[in-house]
């Protein structure tokens, strides 16, 4: 489904038979809203990705790609060695004035760029080689969408699932409902949106494949304690 696909049947599932700039901007205005809304509601396999960085000699921070929301992982491909991600305060600790050089060990998140808005991490230590490849794994975020993405498609483009298109459109359809004072069918449209939405969760939670998990054992390493204080009971 298109984008201006959604926007229509989100007008008539409010309503409107009316389909001016100003509805249809209205209708997209909606929807990028729904699609924030329903990206933030779990780890979705359709928003995972993966990018690289090439490191430089002498350079710490490197920007990631422009559409990372959440980094999940690090690693380096040409020496074959992963990279976990540590707090700037671990980082600190280990390195005060940030003057230890060598092949990287950590990667640690230091804040957006100020010209893209990119996410940026630095390397610890600072890289002496320019030839590493760091390749990254991390959940996207989806493009506020103008009139220059009417024409895309929702799947093939932006790699949202079908089951959700109706999700889309139904919760759009909701909130212009709610706009125009007409909460029954805003309630309608959203309680199937909803529907829509759990379903998806589920099929989202088999995307692992046909596991299975247990309880920890008996002998497990877990430190527990319990005292009962006299006169407590």
């Amino acid at each position: 489904m298109t984008l201006t696909q959604t926007l229509e049947r989100t007008l008539v599932r409010a309503g409107l038979v009316e389909t001016t700039t100003s509805e249809v901007n209205k209708a997209r205005e909606y929807v990028n809203a729904v699609i924030q809304d329903i990206a933030s509601r779990a780890t979705w396999w359709w928003l995972f990705k993966q990018g690289t960085i090439t490191t430089a000699a002498s350079t710490r921070t490197y920007a990631l790609a422009t559409d990372v929301l959440t980094p999940v992982s690090f690693r380096d491909t040409t020496n074959n060695r992963t990279l976990p991600i540590k707090s700037d305060s671990d980082i600190d600790l280990d390195d005060p004035d940030q003057s230890r050089t060598g092949q990287a060990e950590s990667v640690y998140l230091t804040g957006a760029n100020s010209t893209t808005g990119a996410l940026e991490i630095g390397l610890h230590p600072t890289p002496t080689s320019s030839v590493d490849v760091i390749t990254y794994r991390y959940y996207k975020t989806i493009p506020e969408f103008t009139s220059a993405n009417d024409a895309d498609d929702l799947f093939t483009t932006h790699g949202i699932p079908l089951l959700l298109h109706q999700a889309i459109y139904m919760g759009a359809a909701a909130m212009i409902q709610v706009e125009q004072g007409d909460d029954a069918g805003a309630q309608y449209n959203e309680s199937k949106m909803e529907r829509i939405i759990n379903q998806a969760r589920e099929v989202n939670g088999r995307m692992s494949g046909n596991r299975s998990y247990r309880l920890q054992r008996d002998n497990a390493d877990v430190s527990f304690s319990f005292t009962i204080e006299e006169g407590s009971l």
